[in-house]
């Protein structure tokens, strides 16, 4: 899954001018967050693929606590939980409790 119904109907009606955060997680539901914060998403939207630009995306949390997630929200704190994306490579913050999201590509589908 990359973003629920939520998520597409922000996108759906703001398209590049919808707010999206993002914070690291250790599974795929809002209280899985394990970054200190949220960052704001930069993104091009094209073709239904959603692309981050402005990368990369540094995020800071417990020394190698989990980080199997991208988690989407509308709001810095707070807010409505859009969705989840599945990370590769690392799946852990570093020893110094960092851990930076390189590439962030995803679609949406709704029926």
């Amino acid at each position: 899954m990359a973003l629920n119904t939520a998520g597409i109907n922000a996108l759906l009606e703001d398209g590049n001018e919808a707010v999206i955060f993002v914070a690291i997680g250790s599974g795929a539901t809002s209280g899985d967050q394990t970054s200190a914060a949220r960052v704001q998403l930069t993104s091009t939207v094209a073709g239904g693929v959603i692309t981050a630009s402005s990368v990369p995306y540094a995020f800071t949390g417990t020394a190698l606590a989990g980080a199997t997630h991208a988690l989407f929200f509308s709001a810095s704190t707070g807010g409505t939980f859009y969705g989840f994306d599945a990370l590769s490579g690392d799946q852990a913050f570093n020893a110094a409790g960092e851990y930076s999201i390189t590439a962030l590509t995803f679609t949406g589908s709704s029926t």
